[in-house]
């Protein structure tokens, strides 16, 4: 038994506001009443005895512990950029903006 109709897929169609040629009507209406059929099939699943989970896996805290490293000076990041200015990098200019 066809759980969508062609008539439905044309309703939805129009509410999305989808053309569909009547080709396509019918295609999307057996394309979508299989997948009304397997959602049948995962609802008729007895999960009574299954623990919800939000995740099949374990939980884990995965980050690491915020330590304090030491970094590089503001000479040592500026050695290597091909240009610098007032101890900041120097890029080139963009839409039109004064110098």
């Amino acid at each position: 038994m066809s759980q969508i109709s062609r008539d439905d897929v044309a309703r939805l169609a129009k509410l999305a506001r989808l053309a569909l040629t009547d080709q396509e009507l019918d295609s999307f209406a057996g394309q979508l009443d299989a997948i009304l059929g397997h959602v049948s099939q995962i609802q008729a699943v007895d999960t009574g005895d299954a623990k919800p989970t939000g995740s099949p896996l374990a939980s884990v805290n995965v980050s690491r512990a915020d330590v304090v490293q030491p970094c590089l000076t503001q000479e040592e990041a500026l050695a290597e950029a091909p240009a610098a200015v007032d101890g900041r990098f120097a890029v080139p200019q963009i839409l039109g903006e004064a110098e």
